[in-house]
């Protein structure tokens, strides 16, 4: 199973956000956590390699696991992201990076770029608690199909059973 770690990284009256080059898809900053290494750490880590910010404490936001199934129908790939909000952000963003271009988007941005179906909505879930400035943190579970569509999806809390 991968560990993957991403950053909300609050930047501008915005958040910073990279866009790979392989499908053009815009994501958090982020990435693969290292053998030993502390997950909050390797989002420090991974956030300031790849937008040149320095970044003083991350508070969690989410958990959430993937499954990639293949063309048989199996499990190809199983993924954990833990979803961070950066704090005390500071320096110079860099335009781009070894990992793709930089940006500095808005939460109406989320909604038209072309980003991955549970990136999207684990996203979308950490702007709208953190515009609601809740502590939640959320759960979800996301299914995809061979093509990297998402075919199932559950994140909790949902809006009736939110923790502050």
């Amino acid at each position: 199973m991968q560990m993957i770690v991403n950053c909300l990284i609050p930047w501008q009256h915005g958040f910073v956000m990279l866009q790979k080059p392989r499908r053009g898809w815009w994501v958090l900053p982020g990435g693969k956590v290292e053998p030993g290494e502390l997950w909050h750490k390797a989002a420090i880590r991974e956030a300031q390699e790849e937008t040149g910010l320095s970044i003083t404490a991350v508070r969690l936001r989410g958990l959430h696991t993937l499954t990639i199934f293949g063309d048989n129908n199996t499990p190809t790939l199983q993924r954990v992201i833990a979803q961070f909000v950066a704090e005390g952000v500071s320096g110079t963003l860099l335009s781009e990076s070894k990992e793709g271009k930089l940006s500095v988007m808005t939460a109406p941005d989320v909604e038209t770029l072309p980003m991955d179906g549970g990136d999207r909505l684990m996203l979308q879930h950490t702007l709208d608690a953190e515009t609601d400035r809740k502590h939640t943190v959320f759960f979800g579970k996301f299914t995809y199909n061979v093509h990297h569509e998402v075919m199932d999806w559950q994140i909790e809390p949902t809006a009736g059973n939110v923790f502050i």
